[in-house]
């Protein structure tokens, strides 16, 4: 810890030197001080700053910038660590008659952790708190967040600290928090990366191949090369039970170009400008009619985005090694494969609800199951994996068929949420 404070003190340091600010530090200025100049944090008297959880789920963040002051001008440089201390919680619900909870670390970052103030000045440099994720945060909570300045060890004794050199900021859920949970697949790991099968080595028949195959993503961003982010997996009846990827869902390059693929059909959209968002949820639907995976003259494939289709195509792959075997059927499912074992294939997003229905589904009940499937039946799916568990290594299959997904006891199962953006159900 004390390594890490001081390097980032010295990249303060560097940046200000760079400026033509010429630093001397505590330790040069020698001498008794009677008045010590006091730290003060942001609105420190006032109470607590509130931040309005609003603003954080319409725009994904709130961004706080703040600087530290001085009373009076300071007689020599002062160094501060900005630090959160949870124990000033209980302290301050006693002395104020309040209940708040500590604010959880995954809501809020320091974005930066040491202030300077130069000698002769009151102010120090730009310091900045970002509020991001609330999920977990319960209706009717208020959260507490002691943000506190530290005076550096080299500093001790020409600077000095009270109740004002303390802020605390104030989150009150007042409302509803709509989360969507799901696998957080940001860093490659291959505890994550892998094809999940069904129990005792299942092997389901997909009837006349008609299905649709639907998955939930959240990305953060895309980067240069393949996004892959999942595909269902099964056999070829035709081809000797080989195994294969069935809709793949995959994404090229950092500006989203959609590129979905599978046994039979490709919907190649990297130059017809069908692109994917990120930051939102956004929901992949591929339907395909199995009575027109026979032959290649009519459109067997749709692709959805919240509902909307994008796109469509027609049989476009073989079955087998020879183009004489024609387009054939007979295919089944045996599993879900999350993202690809090569690292460079990386999702740098969220998966959630995944599904895998019995019938092509037309756009209308593609829009009606957009968020949440009323009444999920075995009669209707294969499959249903809502992916809303948030801890754990077991993805619960609530298609009423018992077709559990899990990963290894040893497996390190990230997890994570954003909030509901879907478009509303017609």
């Amino acid at each position: 810890m004390m390594m890490k404070n001081m390097i980032n003190r010295l990249t303060v340091l560097s940046l200000l030197l760079l400026g033509g600010l010429g630093f001397v530090s505590c330790s040069d200025d020698d001498g008794d001080f009677i008045d010590l100049p006091i730290i003060e944090m942001p609105q420190s008297e006032e109470g607590p700053v509130f931040i309005d959880y609003k603003e954080i789920l319409n725009t994904g963040k709130y961004v706080y910038d703040y600087t530290i002051q001085l009373d009076k001008p300071a007689t020599t440089n002062l160094f501060c660590d900005i630090t959160v201390d949870e124990s000033m919680v209980e302290a301050y619900n006693t002395e104020h008659n309040t209940a708040y909870k500590m604010m959880p670390s995954f809501v809020y970052e320091l974005q930066a952790k040491t202030a300077i103030i130069k000698k002769g000045e009151q102010e120090s440099n730009s310091l900045s708190i970002e509020f991001a994720s609330l999920y977990g945060l319960a209706e009717g909570e208020e959260y507490l967040l002691p943000v506190v300045a530290v005076v550096d060890e080299t500093c001790t004794g020409q600077f000095t600290t009270d109740t004002r050199s303390v802020a605390y900021f104030t989150i009150n859920i007042d409302g509803e928090l709509d989360y969507i949970p799901g696998l957080d697949m940001r860093s490659y790991s291959k505890d994550m990366y892998q094809t999940l099968s069904f129990a005792d080595g299942e092997v389901v028949t997909i009837e006349d191949n008609t299905h649709t195959f639907e998955m939930l993503i959240y990305p953060y961003s895309w980067h240069n090369g393949i996004n892959y982010i999942g595909t269902w997996r099964g056999k070829d009846i035709n081809e000797n039970n080989a195994s294969f990827s069935g809709c793949e869902f995959r994404v090229s390059g950092t500006t989203g170009a959609s590129n979905i693929g599978n046994r039979q059909c490709d919907l190649t959209l990297a130059n017809q400008n069908k692109k994917l968002p990120i930051n939102q949820w956004v929901r992949l639907t591929v339907t395909c009619d199995g009575t027109k995976t026979g032959q290649n003259t009519e459109i067997a494939y749709r692709l959805y985005v919240n509902g909307e289709e994008i796109a469509t195509a027609k049989p476009t792959k073989r079955w087998g090694t020879s183009s004489l075997q024609g387009f054939k059927v007979g295919y089944t499912l045996t599993g879900i494969q999350f993202g690809n074992t090569t690292s460079s294939y990386y999702f740098d997003g969220l998966i959630s609800d995944i599904r895998m229905w019995k019938k092509c589904l037309t756009q209308e009940e593609v829009k009606t199951n957009l968020r949440t499937i009323a009444s999920p039946s075995p009669s209707d799916l294969y499959g249903y994996w809502k992916l809303d568990e948030g801890e754990g290594n077991t993805l619960k299959d609530s298609s009423g068929n018992g077709r559990d997904l899990t990963f290894p006891t040893s497996a390190n199962v990230i997890w994570n949420a954003e909030f509901n953006d879907l478009p509303q159900d017609n």
